[in-house]
């Protein structure tokens, strides 16, 4: 699946979640990343999350079951795995066969939140946060690749 499709299918699976606000980043996220979403709390906080893709074939690794769908509440605190676990879903809505959390992985890559996601023709999506932001906050350099668990 082409990122800027997946990007669209991805917004447009997560735009029944009314407590969860979904945008396009393309472009924002740092120097010439193309393709990213930022998703937006009740109380104003925001997660910015960046998507790559890969086109060669790899073998489909295991992936352990999902757990349900959370609600997420309409104000306050978000955990961030709750939005990481919402995204696994919308990116099984989207057309992605298979979908790990980082955050769960027995073997975790070196970013704490994000999604790979496994596609029927074999291309795979990366979802990662690149920041978790309180109401207000503005995505700086310095505090990338530094979750907070709670947004």
């Amino acid at each position: 699946m082409e990122p800027l499709a997946l990007r669209n299918a991805l917004l447009a699976a997560l735009q029944p979640v009314t407590t969860l606000e979904s945008r396009a980043a393309d472009g924002t996220i740092g120097n010439g990343l193309a393709y990213g979403i930022v998703t937006r709390t009740g109380s104003g906080a925001e997660a910015w999350w960046q998507m790559s893709a890969r086109t060669t074939p790899e073998s489909r690794p295991t992936v352990p079951a999902l757990a349900p769908e959370p609600d997420l509440p309409a104000s306050g605190p978000v955990a961030t795995g709750d939005i990481e676990l919402l995204l696994a879903h919308a990116l099984l809505k989207a057309g992605a066969v298979t979908a790990a959390r980082y955050s769960t992985a027995d073997n975790p890559p070196a970013l704490k939140y994000g999604v790979h996601a496994e596609f029927e023709d074999e291309t795979a999506a990366f979802l990662q946060l690149q920041w978790a932001l309180r109401s207000g906050e503005e995505p700086r350099e310095h505090t990338r690749n530094h979750p907070r668990d709670e947004v």
